[in-house]
């Protein structure tokens, strides 16, 4: 079965150079990012990105293989993100209820001397 894809002369090389300026952008991130998280999520992102960009080579190219590449990559993506995820969970003043420190509530006392 073969698909057409209406514009495809000149909306395939479009979506091609918006990639490749995002690719940019996205690695400016990753190398001014103030933080680690920060990092994390531009790495995520350009993985992303290679995912559509095989994408967009697999409709050029008309090579249905490479979308089986493509689905294995955002896999791959998820995995490292949930790995990410794990890594930096406790670092954000967010992650602890109520603001405490401890990650624990405050402790209710009674007023009339008992524990």
């Amino acid at each position: 079965m073969i698909v057409t894809l209406a514009g495809a002369g000149w909306v395939l090389p479009l979506a091609g150079g918006m990639l490749v300026v995002s690719t940019l952008l996205i690695m400016w991130r990753l190398l001014i990012g103030p933080s680690r998280p920060d990092r994390a999520v531009a790495v995520d992102a350009l993985t992303m990105i290679g995912v559509a960009g095989v994408a967009v080579l697999a409709m050029m190219s008309e090579q249905a293989v490479l979308l089986d590449v493509a689905i294995v990559l955002a896999t791959v993506s998820f995995l490292g993100s949930v790995a990410f995820a794990l890594l930096f969970t406790g670092t954000h003043s967010s992650d602890n209820p109520h603001g405490q420190p401890g990650g624990r509530p405050l402790e209710r006392k009674n007023h009339e001397g008992e524990p």
